[in-house]
C-alpha cells in the first residue's frame, strides 16, 4: 500500500516535470528528457517516501507501523528490527523515540533534562525535504538540561523567555528522531522517558548518523 502510494506520488511529480517543458518540447533530445527524468526521480524520491512514513506514523492508524498522532511522543523501549520497514534502513542499536510535528498552528518547544557525560543521546530534527535542520544532545548542545523550539517556515513570532535555541524547519510537518546509546542500559524496558515535547503556552527518513 505504502510503496503504491509513494510511485502514484512520484509519478505525478514526474508527469508535471515534464508537463512544463512541453513548451519547447521540439527543443529537447531523447538525452536531455531522459536527464530531466533521472534528475525528477532522484529529486523526488526521498521527499515521497519520507511523506510515506510520516503517513505510516502518524496518520494511518491501521498501517502496522503506526506511532502516534502528530505532536505527540512515542517511545519504543526496544531497538529497530527487520520488522519495522516505514523506514529502509533505521539503527538496529539506538532506542528511538519518535515525534512527527505539526507546525502549522503554531511552534512546539522540545524540553530535555540535564543528561550525565556517560551517556550519549541525540534528538535530530529533519523536514519534509528531508534536510536535517537541527541537532540537540550530547554532541551538539551538550547534557545540559533545556528547551528548544521548532517554528515551520512562516513563523514570525516573538520567542518565548527560556528557549536556549530555534530550529526552523522548511515544512509545515517535521520530524524528530530521538535515540540513545543502549550499551549502558541494563535492558530496553529500562529506557527512560525524559524528553518531552509541548505546544508553547501549553504545560507534549532514511535517518542518517548522528552528527
Amino acid at each position: 500500500m505504502k510503496t503504491t502510494r509513494s510511485l502514484n506520488l512520484l509519478s505525478a511529480t514526474l508527469a508535471t516535470a515534464l508537463a512544463l517543458t512541453t513548451a519547447r518540447a521540439v527543443d529537447i533530445t531523447p538525452a536531455e528528457t531522459k536527464a530531466i527524468a533521472e534528475e525528477g526521480f532522484i529529486y523526488g524520491l526521498p521527499i515521497v517516501m519520507n511523506y510515506g512514513v510520516m503517513y505510516e506514523y502518524a496518520v494511518d492508524k491501521n498501517s502496522g507501523q503506526y506511532k502516534a498522532p502528530f505532536n505527540q511522543i512515542n517511545n519504543e523501549a526496544r531497538v529497530f528490527t527487520y520488522k519495522d520497514t516505514s523506514i529502509p534502513t533505521p539503527n538496529s542499536d539506538t532506542p528511538y523515540s519518535i515525534l512527527w510535528t505539526d507546525l502549522r498552528a503554531e511552534p512546539i518547544v522540545l524540553s530535555v533534562p540535564t543528561v550525565e557525560k556517560s551517556r550519549y543521546y541525540s534528538v535530530m530534527l529533519c523536514d519534509g525535504n528531508t534536510y536535517n535542520y537541527g541537532y540537540i544532545g550530547s554532541r551538539a548542545t551538550g547534557g545540559e538540561a533545556g528547551d528548544y523550539m521548532m517554528v515551520g517556515p512562516d513563523w514570525t513570532g516573538a520567542t518565548p523567555p527560556g528557549i536556549k535555541k530555534v530550529f526552523r524547519s522548511s515544512t509545515q510537518f517535521s520530524a524528530v528522531a530521538y535515540r540513545t546509546q543502549p550499551g549502558w542500559l541494563q535492558s530496553p524496558a529500562a529506557l527512560p522517558v525524559s524528553e518531552t515535547a509541548r505546544a508553547p503556552g501549553n504545560p507534549g527518513c532514511q535517518l542518517p548518523e548522528d552528527q
